[in-house]
């Protein structure tokens, strides 16, 4: 992605065609999610240390990963969507660059812009990033082996986050 950003910024055209743009974007949504995924699992609670390794975070780093994550990864999908569209615009319909640039761009970046960070705001306002099994923080539910037999919003001794949580 940042090659691909490098190939775009260094040619003649730069960030002036609608192409290079998508592209940018789609290419900004990858390396978003590379960072996220770049903590080699440390922002997961360390309640989870005995089943993920290197967790050594806490609910909050989880939010941010988890955030990182499903924003970057909607986003991305989207853009290539987006760049779906605009090739099929320019192939099969014969649209100018003035009619998409005017009149289909604003829609192929804020699709993807406004979802991503759309789905991102409401899953911190319903608390649903939560860590899970397989080290990421996109679990709906905070209901690792730990929890079985407690209450939600019960708190195990010596743990931090409530099970149930979610």
């Amino acid at each position: 992605s940042s090659t691909l950003i490098w190939m775009v910024v260094r040619s003649p055209q730069r960030l002036t065609t609608t192409q290079h743009r998508i592209l940018f974007g789609m290419a900004i949504g990858d390396i978003i999610f590379s960072l996220s995924a770049a903590s080699f699992r440390a922002m997961v609670p360390s309640d989870m240390d005995y089943l993920v390794w290197n967790a050594q975070g806490n609910q909050t780093t989880c939010n941010v990963m988890g955030f990182m994550s499903g924003v970057s990864v909607v986003m991305s999908l989207l853009y290539s969507c987006s760049l779906n569209i605009y090739s099929l615009a320019i192939v099969k319909y014969n649209k100018t660059d003035y009619y998409i640039r005017n009149k289909m761009e604003p829609f192929l970046h804020g699709v993807p812009i406004a979802s991503a960070l759309t789905g991102g705001f409401a899953m911190l306002a319903t608390q649903g990033y939560n860590s899970e099994f397989g080290g990421g923080c996109l679990a709906p539910v905070y209901d690792p082996p730990h929890c079985i037999g407690i209450e939600d919003g019960q708190v195990r001794e010596g743990l931090e986050i409530q099970c149930g949580r979610g």
